[in-house]
Parts: C-alpha cells; structure tokens; sequence
C-alpha cells in the first residue's frame, strides 16, 4: 500500500485497523504494519497521525496509545467489552 493512499483514507476521519482492512479490502496484519511505518514515517510531512486509544466500555479504562489493535480484555475489570482504538491522520498546527 502506498503511504499516499493510506493518508488520504485516514485525513480527518478516524478509523480503526479493522475498518481500515475492510475498506482497503486488505488483511488487517497488513494495515497494522502499513500503519506501524506510517507512524515512523509522517513525523517528515506535514501530518501528524492520532491515536484515540482503545477503552474498556464497563470501566472506562483507557489503554496506551501504543496498542494500534483492540486488546482482549481490560487489566483493571477483565471485561472482553472494549471499543477499538481509532487512528487519523491530521495536519500539523503551524
């Protein structure tokens, strides 16, 4: 996937990984690599890319913002109910 493309779909409309695959009809492990790189590679361009972290919806626990794919359960209360991290690209504030 081009960089380009993957800036184009994420500018001001967040998304998570798997939305991401399914739009892009690609498998998710890709898109999270794809955005891995992206993540190293923007901080050259004039975007910055944003992570909304994922949540646990039972104990509004907040995950790290490194965690790019929905965790399985949350460390604090052990739900499985968590929403997705979300993943934009928007440009930089000058």
């Amino acid at each position: 996937m081009f960089r380009k493309e993957l800036i184009d779909v994420l500018l001001d409309n967040p998304l998570s990984i798997k939305d991401i695959a399914q739009l892009l009809e690609m498998p998710v492990k890709d898109v999270e690599e794809d955005i891995q790189h992206l993540q190293k590679s923007i901080k050259h361009m004039e975007y910055q890319l944003e992570v909304i972290p994922a949540r646990c919806h039972k104990c509004d626990f907040l995950f790290s913002k490194d965690k790019l794919h929905k965790p399985s359960k949350c460390p604090k209360c052990h739900a499985t109910w968590i929403y997705e991290p979300r993943i934009s690209v928007v440009r930089k504030e000058k």
